[in-house]
């Protein structure tokens, strides 16, 4: 078994997240592709969520009406499958991202363990709902799917060590937020690994 811990990139819709696991890809951390929709860094519709766990993170939360759909011993035994068949492949760091994640707190942590490290991409509640209602996705539900992700994370937070990434900060001074996730995800990019990431913030 892999001894790094994994990564749980968490964050609502419209929250950053995205520029967060794409500057992970790019730090060397294997995000679990192949990706939905696409794979293709260049591609504007890749959000660096693995497919199969997303369609499976759709089916338990009953998106977007957000409806427990599966009980939480299958959902645990499933993250742990996913994590297992990922790190037997891959000898380096293994993250994931996905919004849906974000009410699989204390899921993760009984299916990938305690070390797991979690990061936690931040906009403020109202922007991120004002930003789906712009992409109009969801509706009708985008005000009470962000307010029921915000609510399960801020609970997670209190009782769980997060790395908490403000987008507007990793926009702003992405050399200085990448260094700090470095550290706490116990990485060792290169120069032009962490050149690469912030290019890939200021893209998206």
């Amino acid at each position: 078994m892999n001894a790094s811990p994994p990564i749980a990139v968490l964050g609502l819709y419209n929250s950053g997240s995205t520029a967060l696991a794409g500057a992970l890809h790019r730090l060397g951390v294997y995000m679990g592709s192949p990706y939905w929709y696409s794979s293709d860094d260049n591609a504007k519709d890749n959000y660096y969520e693995p497919w199969d766990l997303g369609c499976q993170l759709r089916y338990w939360w009953n998106e977007p009406a957000i409806r427990e759909n599966t009980h939480q011993e299958i959902r645990i035994a499933c993250l742990a499958n996913w994590l297992r068949m990922r790190q037997c492949f891959h000898q380096g760091v293994v993250g994931a991202k996905h919004p849906l994640l974000s009410l699989c707190g204390e899921d993760l942590l009984t299916a990938w363990g305690a070390d797991t490290l979690f990061l936690r991409s931040w906009r403020p509640l109202e922007e991120s709902i004002a930003r789906l209602k712009a992409r109009n996705w969801f509706s009708p539900y985008e005000e009470p799917l962000q307010r029921t992700l915000w609510h399960a994370l801020e609970q997670f937070r209190a009782r769980q060590p997060h790395l908490t990434v403000a987008y507007q900060r990793l926009r702003s001074e992405p050399a200085a937020v990448l260094r700090e996730i470095a550290v706490y995800a116990h990485l060792n990019p290169s120069a032009s690994q962490l050149a690469a990431a912030a290019a890939f913030i200021h893209r998206v």
